[in-house]
């Protein structure tokens, strides 16, 4: 069910992260803990799958402190979970993630290995760092995350919406973005190198709705759905 569009914007001013992990992992807990704990001045949305399975572990810790819970401002992106989750053949919480990471303005946050197989599966590129992060180097990393998922939206939904009416060649849009995320993986030059510990997958929202045939079936109000999403893994090995 959609709620107002007002609620929505109430809560993507202040966001900074959508979350997605299975408090039944061992250790999920942990890494979810240490990133409140430590960065604690950041609202995180919640995924509907999280609150529906483990509303009790976010006790006392939602309305901002520090998480949200999240809707879908308008139907068309409820749908559009419906219709990725079917088209993809991935879980429901994978298609929560991306979509509401888009339609948020947010990078993913991953914790956990449960879903890590499926995204990796979708992701269009990946960055992996060469050594374990300080503190320091998390705050540095997860704020330019925060500036891919800025700097590719407005460009990107665009996009989206003219791949949606046929007024783009939707292929040479797709060359486009796959150049744009090569770019913006120099971002993370202090820690990248070609083989070491997973950090972040780049995930093109355009491209796998193109690819399976989404683009006619979901509404022009979803095309805020179709970004490129930064999906940050917080990988034990690169936690301090």
């Amino acid at each position: 069910m959609a709620t107002s569009f007002a609620k929505y914007a109430a809560i993507v001013k202040n966001l900074r992260g959508v979350v997605l992990a299975d408090f039944s992992e061992e250790r999920v807990g942990e890494e979810v803990g240490w990133l409140t704990k430590r960065f604690r001045y950041r609202d995180l949305g919640v995924v509907p799958w999280v609150l529906e399975n483990f509303k009790d572990r976010l006790r006392g810790r939602l309305g901002g402190n520090p998480f949200r819970e999240l809707y879908a401002p308008v139907d068309a992106v409820a749908e559009a979970v419906g219709a990725f989750q079917e088209a993809l053949g991935v879980s429901r919480a994978v298609a929560e993630l991306l979509v509401f990471a888009s339609t948020y303005i947010s990078p993913g946050i991953l914790a956990g290995e449960k879903f890590l197989g499926e995204l990796r599966g979708l992701a269009e590129d990946s960055v992996y760092a060469c050594r374990k992060m300080d503190l320091n180097s998390w705050k540095l990393h997860l704020r330019v995350a925060d500036y891919t998922v800025l700097d590719f939206y407005e460009e990107s939904v665009e996009e989206a919406i003219a791949s949606r009416t046929g007024e783009a060649d939707v292929e040479a849009v797709l060359r486009k973005r796959r150049s744009r995320i090569s770019r913006d993986k120099k971002r993370y030059w202090r820690i990248a190198c070609e083989e070491g510990e997973l950090f972040l997958l780049y995930v093109d929202n355009l491209a796998l709705a193109y690819r399976e045939s989404l683009l006619g079936k979901l509404r022009a109000e979803a095309c805020p759905a179709l970004s490129i999403v930064p999906v940050v893994y917080l990988n034990p090995a690169l936690l301090p």
